[in-house]
């Protein structure tokens, strides 16, 4: 497990997960492409992104599961959120940064 300190962000990740800041895009991927896109609930709260996935078995147990939390920095436009989840199973969240 990795923990980022940096542009003002205290991020919790795996190896699967990247953040970037590239010129004013604040940009959080992670790799969620063990689960199907109805087992991802994405929820964002207070300048906090929330990503957790659970997937089920056959018998309604938890096979396998994931979540993961990003503290947004202080200088980015909450409205400018945006989530994408890729055909490769990866989730894409970006933001714009205010000046």
């Amino acid at each position: 497990m990795f923990w980022f300190h940096g542009f003002g962000l205290d991020c919790h990740a795996y190896p699967s997960g990247k953040i970037q800041l590239i010129g004013d895009i604040f940009q959080f991927t992670v790799d969620v492409s063990e689960f199907s896109p109805e087992d991802v609930i994405i929820t964002y709260y207070n300048n906090r992104i929330d990503v957790h996935a659970e997937k089920l078995g056959d018998n309604g147990a938890v096979t396998n599961n994931f979540s993961h939390q990003c503290k947004l920095p202080s200088n980015v436009d909450p409205t400018s959120v945006t989530m994408a989840l890729e055909g490769r199973g990866v989730l894409t969240i970006r933001a714009h940064r205010v000046h």
